[in-house]
């Protein structure tokens, strides 16, 4: 469909949506909103991350608005999401009135008093209430005055513990109709996906053991014990094609997701890049002290058989002392001699292995324009970085947990826009929901995150809708660390996912349970066992400044020159794993 034709599609189905034309398939699932809505039924939209869920429930309740249902609607989402929510409103729908719920508690009483009446009928200047987790949370006795018509879940995996506070408080609002937004319905457990669908509909996923016995028929696939294991019976085949049949019958209704290799084929495409840095002597002198230092404490425990829990949460500190040294040493000495100034930008690279790469590659990365998005899960080391490029003279933007919504809608808007700022500061999980920043095509891994999803989000912020550049991601890791493991862990979790296609059937694996690690695996890492004594492997030494040329160069991704080589000496390419179907396309529009 032609770019007019979107145009006259969506001016046609949508008179309300006045800020440009909708994509075929994003109308495609406002009509399955349309449909779901008709029936009376709840659902969940869990399009891939990027391919507009925002624009689409917009348009979804801009068609309920013209046909007369003026609401009340809730929408409710993370803190970071709130101001994207309003901007995407009052762009796509500016006849809709709109209101960010939020502020002081006196603050949210006089915009009560101002905007929201509890008097009935609804008139056309209600507003769409926009408002984040903690807020409905804390004012839930006044939001249950209102019947909402309905309740809109921004990153609705929030509510995958069925047991959390934020689903006891949603059960006490009035809501007629709930929409749930993720483009992540299955991270960790069957259990996680049963809630989001429990909360929805509660009388049809009324048994969560009921749910996952649904799933129990290939248990053993994939297991290769023994060359018996893999002869399974055909009438049993057989038995489980009809169950997951049945099993997508039953889940069709109620879930909608899209791949973007699937609907987005004008995405530029992305690539992920693993980058390994070797430990500077300072690094090395604090890793071998921490290890050492574990190991004997938790060996002294044992041979006294004293195997009490705060063994195992000394071990669980230590990581993180070890993972702090392996992003930069100040985060464990920064301080202790009684200074406040941080160290000048020679000393913050010359005392960081990983520093040094990063030195390397923003130097490499800016003088070809490129803007970069870095993210990290430490605001003290958001600290040293912002430290590190002003004293370079780079100016940059940030949004950490602490940053306040007119700043954080500044700097977006700064970031896009104002061709001076091309470094973008986020804290992993503050920085990695419902923010659009299209206006990088580059985005730095620092750090990873235990779950491999919030990197994954983290990466959306720029390999989404409105992109036209190809996209580098950037993953840096320590050399034979504790990183390696846990990128090893996280690479496992995305590939088993408890909950994947496999040659036409399902299968649940108990291999894994998707917690952190264990008491055994935790000491493995402190040992050093990072399984990487090959001398040719990426892990062997640094990056040479030749092959960092290399893998700089986007334009195999353009299709203008021959793949890049994907393995080497400090360098590593990653399988693209956005694509990855977690549940199937268990519905389609």
């Amino acid at each position: 469909m032609s770019e007019s034709e979107e145009l006259e599609a969506t001016r046609k189905m949508l008179p309300l949506m006045e800020g440009g034309s909708m994509r075929d398939y994003q109308l495609k699932g406002v009509n399955w909103m349309i449909s779901l809505y008709q029936n009376g039924l709840n659902g969940i939209l869990a399009d891939q991350m990027g391919l507009g869920k925002t624009v689409q429930t917009i348009g979804f309740l801009s068609h309920l608005r013209s046909k007369g249902v003026l609401g009340p609607y809730l929408v409710i989402g993370p803190l970071s999401t709130l101001s994207n929510w309003v901007s995407e409103f009052q762009r796509w729908t500016p006849s809709i009135p709109v209101l960010l719920y939020h502020g002081t508690r006196q603050e949210r009483a006089e915009k009560r008093i101002e905007f929201l009446p509890t008097s009935t009928p609804i008139k056309p200047d209600f507003p769409v209430i926009v408002t984040s987790y903690e807020v409905v949370m804390a004012d839930r006795k006044f939001l249950a005055k209102y019947n909402f018509k309905y309740l809109v879940v921004d990153e609705g995996h929030r509510l995958k513990n069925f047991d959390c506070k934020l689903i006891r408080e949603l059960k006490y609002i009035p809501t007629a109709n709930k929409l749930l937004l993720t483009g992540t319905p299955l991270q960790n457990n069957l259990p996680e996906l049963w809630s989001l669908l429990h909360f929805l509909l509660p009388d049809v996923f009324s048994s969560l053991s009921q749910f996952q016995s649904w799933f129990d028929f290939a248990d053993n696939i994939g297991n290769d014990e023994s060359q018996e294991q893999e002869v399974v019976d055909k009438n049993e085949q057989e038995h489980r094609a009809r169950v997951v049949s049945k099993l997508h019958g039953i889940l069709r209704p109620f879930l909608l997701r899209r791949l973007k290799g699937d609907v987005e084929l004008s995405l530029p495409r992305k690539k992920e890049i693993l980058l390994y840095a070797q430990m500077v002597p300072k690094q090395k002198e604090f890793n071998d002290a921490l290890v050492n230092k574990t190991i004997t404490e938790m060996l002294t425990k044992f041979a006294g058989n004293s195997h009490i829990p705060v063994g195992h949460t000394a071990v669980n500190n230590m990581l993180m002392q070890l993972r702090k040294n392996c992003n930069h040493p100040d985060l464990i000495t920064g301080g202790l001699d009684g200074s406040i100034m941080f160290p000048s930008a020679d000393e913050l690279v010359e005392q960081c292995g990983k520093m040094q790469l990063l030195d390397r590659l923003m130097t490499r990365l800016r003088a070809r324009g490129h803007k970069v998005l870095i993210f990290s899960q430490m605001t003290r080391m958001l600290d040293l970085l912002e430290s590190f490029f002003q004293q370079r003279g780079e100016p940059v933007c940030r949004i950490d947990g602490s940053v306040k919504q007119d700043d954080r809608r500044e700097f977006i808007a700064r970031f896009n826009e104002d061709p001076k700022y091309g470094i973008f500061l986020l804290s992993t999980r503050a920085g990695g929901l419902g923010i659009n920043l299209t206006g990088g095509d580059t985005v730095i891994i620092y750090d990873s995150d235990w779950n491999p999803h919030q990197d994954l989000q983290a990466m959306d912020r720029v390999h989404r809708i409105g992109q036209t550049k190809p996209v580098h991601v950037y993953r840096l890791a320590t050399a034979k660390s504790v990183e390696g493991k846990m990128l090893k862990k996280a690479a496992s979790k995305l590939a088993l996912e408890k909950l994947v296609v496999t040659n036409g059937g399902f299968k649940q694996e108990k291999n894994d349970d998707g917690r952190a690690f264990g008491a055994d695996e935790l000491m493995a890492l402190l040992k050093g066992e990072t399984g990487a004594n090959d001398e040719d492997s990426p892990q062997s030494a640094n990056i040479s400044d030749k092959d960092l040329e290399i893998i700089l160069d986007r334009r195999d991704l353009l299709g203008e020159i021959p793949p890049n080589p994907p393995r080497g000496i400090g360098f590593e390419e990653i399988e693209d794993r956005s694509g990855m179907s977690l549940l199937g396309n268990v519905s389609e529009a």
